[in-house]
């Protein structure tokens, strides 16, 4: 290792931009205040949540300095204030393939004026000249992170295409293309004019006579940061061309890095470059409600690429917590820790036989029967039967004092806690000796009853198979589901309740435009929403989970409806003295089965139960849930804008489509929703169709009077958009029932999301061993790549 960590610490300070850190505002302890006299409680936003620079410095400092070889260089921008952290920024190293968005940079600028335009014909060879003395050379599919394009070879695409196979799969020979059209002359000046000299592009990639002699493409972090701002702050092209740059870049499709570090669904546009011993990673972050950051990590000399990975996730995480949260530097919350362990904890005792979100009760007990069975800590006693006659099962862990009560699927299709219950119960079966486990045991006694609904579970349906609302159903006792639920109330008279439920994941945070992942409620007891002790604790313990669950979900928590209802079970229980907490599971971008929303609910169900036994839900302050964002009105699932619609025996005809899914987790059977002029509708994903023709088939055209048809809400999305209003025109991309695939051949880059995010990065010969293979991605299909890990896949 070159640096030395006593000289890391010292040098911190002098790396870090001049100027003090703004004071980090926190929410005041009021909670025994009376409420009357307690003022409106609030969050202090990110903005004003602002990060410790030397306090951020030291951590990433001290994560470099626990590897034991290579170099690792740093550059963190926060674009809204400017300032900045340089770790060995000045420190130049082989470029690999970031040099690429250089490239992309140039040439949009070039294309802006007026040398070509991105949408151009060009004719895709694959034979190029040697900087270093003018021999030809080739470029071999095996060695290129993206194979397709050889397929094209003799034939044309758009210079657009190119731009973007170059930086998404990485095309070398896509790249070799565009450095011939706009000359590495031109992108070297334009990195000269931006202070970014540091970047040094000499030349195309697999250029290996000009490798022997040592002409290597060179960047150095503050060079590369310096780029990405000049995107972020559009400084060199138009509005128009940052956002084509942004976008391309926020395809990329090697994550092992800076996107392995942050909350699924944030968005990165980034550009990876690996060589043997040399792994960067640099971006520009878009948290929610927040300026974007830049972050650089070049890598040379870790020789395995999986720490090297390891190191890039590291530093974005803490980047992400200090920017995002102000962790840097703030005084500790009882559960960080806590829910940090348990966060990796989870992949542990997670449950493997239950992979998707739909199950029945015989497949849930057929695992967690002899899982109980088996683990002397855990029982279980049948409760009652349901209409059809399946067992409810309470099970039991612990002699403690302090008895909690959590129940999961009253409602049939809400299955997600259930998930993380079996992880529970195999956490408490299997970790019989970890200080959590022995805690919880001595402390607290849990009662679980896990699917309180079988008959609605068999089915996936929310409601029993009497056709009723188990949830309410707590006044007129009608169900068996109800029956058993409130003598298990009445028999152990918890002191604590967690009601354990999903909710509809089109559910906005207040007003914000954002969907929520969870919705925390501590029920009303009365019509007036009064206050008691019992419902005090109550929205301390709500409080608590939010701040546990704010550095994975932060922006995505609401407030359930607080208006009291006498059917619903969570205002009887907190009514009867058990304090009690709705936990409502939402949704998450490319989370299908609802598995990261299943490991945050592993985090937050145990993290409440811990902060239970030690009493630590006392040290939260209520304001955490106070100054939730109430939920709000529902999002339509998908939004295409600025297409004309082209439909027999009409003129095309500019309309906005919004469409809904039968099954909007595993976004299914796709039907229009509404046409026209949508703007101000909110949607969970939202697909640019200007300049293209929305070509509408027969299905999804309903027939009028006469012969005529016509397009109308509730016909399946299925359409294709094409280049033109002529029905032989080129197609870009075609939906089936909102399922968006792109058309086969050439193209110019449809705005459609790509699925099956890869480790790994196009390779280049490094300077001890012939490059590794790495073969293109398949087919593109949207809203089907599963979320990104916090570790290298």
């Amino acid at each position: 290792m070159i640096l030395r960590p006593l000289i890391l610490f010292i040098g911190v300070t002098a790396l870090v931009a001049l100027g003090a850190p703004r004071a980090r505002a926190r929410p005041t302890d009021a909670a025994r205040q009376p409420a009357a006299d307690r003022p409106v409680p609030r969050i202090p936003g990110p903005q004003e949540r602002g990060p410790d620079w030397d306090a951020l410095g030291a951590d990433l400092w001290a994560r470099i300095a626990r590897e034991r070889e290579g170099e690792v260089a740093v550059t963190l921008l926060d674009v809204g204030s400017r300032r900045r952290l340089d770790l060995n920024a000045d420190v130049e190293m082989h470029a690999a393939s970031t040099m690429k968005v250089a490239v992309l940079l140039e040439l949009f600028r070039q294309a802006e004026a007026g040398r070509f335009a991105a949408g151009d014909s060009i004719a895709v060879r694959n034979e190029f000249v040697s900087i270093a003395d003018g021999s030809r050379y080739s470029l071999t599919r095996e060695d290129d992170g993206e194979g397709a394009l050889y397929d094209l070879l003799g034939g044309r695409t758009t210079i657009r295409d190119l731009a973007r196979r170059m930086i998404v799969r990485s095309s070398n020979l896509a790249t070799n293309i565009l450095i011939e059209l706009v000359t590495a002359d031109s992108v070297r000046a334009t990195l000269e004019r931006l202070g970014a000299g540091e970047m040094r592009v000499l030349r195309g990639v697999e250029d290996a006579a000009a490798y022997r002699q040592g002409l290597n493409n060179t960047t150095s972090s503050r060079a590369f940061a310096r780029v990405l701002e000049a995107i972020a702050r559009c400084e060199v092209t138009s509005a128009a061309s940052c956002d084509e740059m942004v976008q391309i870049l926020s395809g990329q499709e090697f994550n092992e890095q800076i996107p392995a570090g942050l909350p699924p669904g944030v968005r990165v546009a980034h550009k990876t470059g690996q060589i043997t011993g040399v792994h960067h990673d640099g971006g520009i972050v878009y948290p929610p409600d927040r300026a974007p950051y830049v972050l650089v990590m070049l890598t040379h000399g870790i020789s395995d690429t999986l720490a090297s990975a390891r190191v890039g996730a590291d530093i974005s995480r803490s980047a992400w917590r200090a920017l995002v949260f102000g962790d840097a530097g703030r005084s500790p919350f009882p559960g960080d820790s806590l829910a940090t362990r348990l966060l990796a904890l989870h992949g542990r005792v997670r449950v493997p036989e239950i992979e998707a979100r739909r199950f029945t009760h015989s497949e849930l007990w057929s695992v967690l029967g002899p899982m109980i069975e088996e683990a002397p800590a855990l029982s279980r006693e049948p409760v009652g039967r349901s209409v059809e006659g399946r067992p409810f099962y309470l099970v039991r862990f612990g002699t403690g004092p302090t008895r909690v009560l959590l129940w999961s699927q009253m409602h049939g299709d809400e299955s997600t806690a259930t998930m993380a219950l079996a992880d529970l119960f195999r956490l408490l079966s299997r970790e019989p000796q970890d200080p959590l486990v022995q805690r919880l045991s001595q402390r607290i006694t849990l009662l679980a009853v896990p699917m309180l609904n079988p008959d609605g579970a068999e089915r996936f349906q929310r409601r029993n198979a009497q056709g009723i609302d188990v949830n309410r159903d707590a006044r007129a006792l009608v169900t068996p589901e109800g029956q058993a639920l409130k003598v298990i109330r009445d028999r152990f008279q918890p002191a604590f309740g967690l009601n354990l439920h999903d909710q509809n994941v089109r559910t906005l945070v207040g007003n914000t435009g954002r969907t929520a992942a969870f919705a925390l409620l501590a029920p009303a007891f009365d019509s007036a929403g009064s206050d008691n002790e019992v419902r005090g604790r109550a929205k301390q313990v709500a409080a608590y989970v939010r701040r546990v669950l704010d550095p994975f979900a932060g922006a995505y928590v609401s407030r359930y409806d607080e208006a009291f209802n006498p059917r619903a079970f969570g205002d009887l229980m907190q009514g009867l003295g058990t304090s009690t907490v709705l936990i409502e599971s939402g949704g998450w971008e490319n989370d299908p089965e609802k598995q990261y929303l299943r490991r945050l609910n592993f985090v937050a169900i145990v993290s409440a139960l811990d902060a239970i036994s030690a009493g630590h839900y006392e040290e939260a302050d209520v304001a955490w849930y106070e100054t939730l964002p109430l939920n709000a009105q529902r999002a339509n699932d998908l939004l295409v804008r600025g297409g004309t619609l082209v439909v027999p025996g009409q003129p095309p005809y500019r309309a906005d489509l919004a469409i809904d899914f039968a099954d909007p987790v595993a976004v299914q059977g796709g039907r229009i929703a509404d046409i026209g002029d949508l703007e101000g509708y909110t949607a969970r994903d939202t697909l640019d169709a200007s300049e293209l023709f929305l070509h509408l088939e027969r299905r999804a055209l309903v027939r009028g009077p006469g012969a005529r048809r016509a397009p109308n809400p509730g016909v399946p999305a299925t359409l294709t958009a094409r280049r033109g209003a002529a029905a032989t025109s080129a197609a870009v991309w075609s939906m089936r029932r909102g399922i968006v695939e792109r058309a086969k051949g050439p193209g110019d880059g449809a705005p459609v999301r790509e699925a099956g995010a890869r480790s790994g990065a196009a390779q280049e010969p490094g300077p001890a061993e012939p490059p590794a293979t790495d073969t293109g991605a398949g087919a593109a299909t949207r809203r089907r790549a599963t979320p990104p890990s916090s570790r290298p896949q």
